[in-house]
C-alpha cells in the first residue's frame, strides 16, 4: 500500500495512518513530530518532503512504535516523540 503520511504544519509533524489489525481494520492516525525526525531518523533541515521521506524511508520501525503504542492505550492519540527513539 502506498504511503499516506503528509507533513501537517500546524502540529509541526508527518501524519500517517496504522491498521493494527490489518488494512480490513481501523485506521488509526498517528504523528511523528519533525525533531524525532532530524534527530533519530537524520531527516535533512527545510522542506517538508524531506521530513515525509524520512518517514517513508524508516516507516517499518515507526509503524512498529506507533502500533506498540496504540496498543496500550487505544483511547489515546499516537504522537511520537524524539524521547521516544532513545536507547
Amino acid at each position: 500500500m502506498a504511503s499516506e503520511a503528509i507533513f501537517h504544519p500546524a502540529t509541526g509533524s508527518v501524519q500517517f495512518a496504522i491498521y493494527p489489525d490489518g488494512y480490513d481494520g481501523a485506521r488509526i492516525i498517528a504523528r511523528i513530530d519533525e525533531e524525532a525526525l532530524h534527530a533519530r531518523f537524520h531527516a535533512p533541515e527545510g522542506r517538508d518532503a524531506d521530513l515525509v521521506q524520512a518517514y517513508a524511508r524508516n516507516a517499518d520501525s515507526i509503524d512498529a512504535l506507533a502500533t506498540a503504542r496504540y496498543r496500550e492505550n487505544p483511547t489515546r492519540a499516537v504522537c511520537l516523540g524524539r524521547e521516544d527513539f532513545r536507547a
